[in-house]
């Protein structure tokens, strides 16, 4: 039976092929980490391709963290870090926002993702990390009168948690939360007020985490975020 064809098949870019060729490269080890790719002119000849087209194709792989590009330097080749990985998910998770219950699906993430960290920090966390924590929360309290000032503190603290585990991909992920829900954040005139009770929930689930109370950390913490997200965004 003959195959009806609807449109015709896209042709790639002279920089994806590019892009494709080397990135293969690179994963398949022909370029090992911490090489110096050749030159832009090296590189022109070889795929038979401009310049602009090189240059697309390189940042475009540094955007996947296989390479790092310097200004004067030789482009590198760099093993991909979890801050590379998490950004190039962020162009797409911030026009799902944007749609019909973005935030409150990413807020549920949020809460599973935290919930876990917070657990696992009332039953790991060692004395330095629970001074740590200390030291956050004060701040954050200091910081209740000044919204700027106590958005920062207010990160830090669960930052905090999010490094407990020593996992580098939970603090990626733990950044990306952040900068996606906490950018779309609209502004509150009863900020002050909001900051108070963020601010004792940060004492009270720091309470739990020095008693090795698992299950009531758990608990304060999806209290707390669910009333951050009912009091920002489903008002």
């Amino acid at each position: 039976m003959p195959i009806t064809i609807k449109r015709p098949v896209e042709r790639k870019k002279l920089s994806e092929t590019v892009e494709e060729e080397l990135e293969m490269m690179i994963r398949q080890g022909e370029i090992a980490e911490g090489d110096a790719l050749p030159s832009e002119r090296e590189l022109m000849a070889a795929f038979g391709v401009g310049r602009p087209s090189i240059r697309d194709a390189l940042s475009a792989l540094a955007r996947k963290g296989l390479v790092k590009i310097s200004s004067g330097e030789r482009t590198r080749v760099t093993r991909p870090s979890p801050d590379a990985i998490i950004s190039e998910l962020s162009g797409m998770s911030k026009d799902f926002l944007s749609q019909p219950n973005g935030l409150q699906y990413f807020d549920q993430l949020r809460s599973f993702f935290e919930s876990s960290l917070v657990r696992h920090a009332a039953e790991f966390a060692t004395s330095e990390q629970i001074q740590e924590l200390e030291k956050a929360v004060e701040l954050n309290g200091k910081a209740i009168n000044n919204e700027n000032q106590f958005k920062k503190t207010d990160i830090y603290f669960h930052r905090v948690i999010a490094s407990i585990p020593g996992n580098p991909i939970f603090l990626a992920i733990h950044q990306a939360l952040v900068d996606w829900v906490i950018d779309a954040r609209p502004a509150k005139t009863n900020v002050q007020e909001l900051n108070a009770r963020s601010h004792q929930d940060h004492v009270e689930i720091l309470a739990c985490i020095k008693n090795r109370d698992v299950e009531g950390a758990d608990k304060k913490l999806t209290q707390h975020i669910q009333y951050v997200f009912d009091k920002y965004y489903a008002e």
